[in-house]
């Protein structure tokens, strides 16, 4: 025998109690001895005693209820008892083993069988013993590995949320069945006003598909910042999901760009579910189908971006939802979208509580209790205010007071115009002027107004009067799409001029097109129209700007810009 163990004996006659500790003593055991079952349970130390050997018969407390008090003192600890018994009663022996003893010794003693016995139970505690070491060690590693995901899950929320989240134009619902959701919301300000919205849903669950949204949310939030337009953003995420993603892994996704300064927004709809538009002038909501493949899929070299443009005016929603409510199931066991979401489709939920209706509607078919696969839904109520003077910067006053005069200019001919948005560019130097930075939001706005004027109905000759609907606004955006594409000459000059003098600082943006010009002494500066689709561009830059110039019959404006030092946005 290997092991030494400390044995609590009890046994109301002394003969047999000295004659079992005698034959355990002989094997080398520690043996500790009571007169009945309650000397028993005031000797039973459960840290210091490995084996409880109980007579059936003892007064106080007979081996029974001496056993179930021991067990009670042990708790989680495995402790051994052995019964002992001068009687072959089977309905007595089998009570033994009812109430959690692990064997029986037959009076009158035989070594040879305790000692069988006792090795059996030896390799019982060693099993025993390996399996709380094992435990243990399980206990660790799965406290350390909830602790590295903790950490892991706080940078993957810093990463793949911002604050724009809570802008009250925003309602989302998001359930996860793991501790990380493979689906992904995203949501960023853009410099001009507005907001770029990500809805993502990545193959399989938990860290593998929540461990793709941090290169999305990387180039989602940086290239927002930096004034990059939707459809170059969404070329971009492609080729980085499809260079890091394993083949079997992509992300269905909508991406909506909400648009404030021409009342519009434009969806890219790539796998997911139908998108529900909410114009306050229709019955039922407009179904924006996946017109692409999911992201991550196509190679950069043949991806291609269809949206959908579409005007809103204030009040009109905006709803999308992952396939984990599509496909969910009701207690009848049918799809959401063959049940529960047909009356949403049908437009006989008033679009201001579609959200709260649909988290209802989970609750009520046990979805939220048991999701099957991660659930995310996304409401945007849609409004002019959104993302208009959102942007804040801590600037020093060393930084504010250090002066600035520099120009430089871009030309950008046909080739260009169709493969090159410049803005962001201009805007990345502008925010390293002294200052400016905390202006970039409203220099933004009037580098966006300038450059479309110029580029929309100077070189390409579109017309404004086709956004007078919803389906003029769609056929003006295509037809910019198809002339952009097919564009063979026409340039666009732009100019930026920075001059300081002591604290008062000035920008000059100059812009210059190819086309024939425009009426610009008729323009109507009223801004207060906030029913108009289009024609509002001037009459905002006429706010924003302290002095606008027109020259070559319209085809050249040049826009003033004064900000003082110490002055914030």
């Amino acid at each position: 025998m290997e092991r030494v163990l400390t044995i609590l004996i009890a046994d109301d006659n002394p003969s047999d109690r000295i004659l079992l500790k005698t034959i355990l003593s002989q094997f080398g055991h520690k043996v500790i001895s009571a007169v009945d079952g309650q000397d028993a349970i005031d000797k039973f130390d459960p840290q210091l005693i490995q084996l409880v050997c109980l007579d059936i018969k003892m007064p106080r407390k007979d081996g029974w209820e001496a056993a179930l008090e021991i067990q009670r003192l042990a708790g989680s600890l495995f402790v051994p008892i052995v019964f002992l018994s001068g009687v072959v009663d089977p309905i007595a022996l089998s009570n033994c083993l009812r109430i959690g003893g692990t064997d029986f010794i037959s009076k009158p003693y035989s070594p040879a069988l305790i000692t069988a016995k006792l090795n059996a139970i030896v390799k019982l505690l060693v099993m025993q013993k390996t399996l709380e070491d094992q435990r243990d060690a399980m206990a660790l590693y799965n406290e350390k590995l909830l602790h590295e995901q903790d950490v892991a899950k706080v940078v993957y929320e810093n990463i793949t949320h911002s604050n724009c989240l809570e802008d009250p134009a925003l309602s989302t619902l998001h359930y996860g069945t793991h501790t990380f959701n493979g689906d992904v919301i995203l949501a960023a300000y853009k410099p001009n006003g507005g907001m770029h919205i990500l809805l993502g849903d990545f193959t399989g669950h938990g860290l593998s598909a929540a461990i793709g949204a941090l290169p999305l949310a990387d180039i989602f939030f940086d290239w927002t910042k930096k004034g990059f337009l939707m459809r170059q953003i969404i070329p971009e995420i492609n080729a980085r999901l499809k260079g890091v993603l394993p083949a079997n892994m992509f992300c269905s996704a909508a991406f909506i760009d909400v648009k404030v300064n021409n009342k519009s927004i434009e969806v890219w709809n790539g796998g997911l579910p139908d998108l529900l538009f909410f114009s306050q002038a229709a019955d039922k909501p407009i179904r924006l189908t996946s017109k692409n493949l999911p992201l991550g899929v196509l190679p950069p070299d043949v991806f291609e971006c269809q949206i959908d443009p579409m005007s809103f005016v204030p009040g009109d929603r905006l709803m999308a939802f992952s396939d984990g409510i599509y496909e969910a199931s009701d207690l009848s066991g049918k799809m959401f979208c063959h049940s529960v979401l047909a009356p949403l489709y049908r437009g006989e939920i008033e679009s201001g509580r579609s959200l709260d209706w649909l988290t209802e509607r989970l609750k009520q078919e046990g979805v939220l209790d048991n999701p099957h696969d991660d659930i995310s839904c996304l409401s945007v109520r849609l409004d002019t205010n959104i993302g208009i003077d959102s942007s804040g910067h801590d600037i020093s006053r060393g930084h504010d007071e250090a002066p600035a005069d520099f120009s430089f200019e871009y030309i950008l001919n046909a080739d260009s115009l169709r493969n090159t948005d410049p803005l962001p560019y201009v805007l990345q130097i502008l925010t390293t002027v002294p200052g400016l930075s905390s202006f970039s939001s409203q220099i933004f706005m009037i580098l966006s107004e300038l450059y479309s004027n110029a580029l929309e109905h100077g070189v390409l000759e579109l017309n404004s009067d086709k956004k007078k609907s919803n389906e003029g606004f769609s056929h003006y955006y295509e037809e910019r799409e198809r002339r952009l594409v097919s564009l063979k000459s026409g340039y666009v000059k732009i100019a930026v001029k920075v001059t300081s003098d002591n604290n008062d600082r000035m920008l000059e943006l100059y812009v210059e097109d190819s086309g024939s010009g425009f009426d610009y002494k008729s323009i109507n500066y009223d801004i207060s129209n906030t029913e108009l689709l289009y024609n509002r561009g001037f009459a905002l830059l006429h706010q924003l700007c302290d002095k606008l110039e027109f020259s070559k019959g319209g085809s050249t404006v040049k826009a003033h810009y004064h900000w003082h030092v110490g002055q914030h946005s």
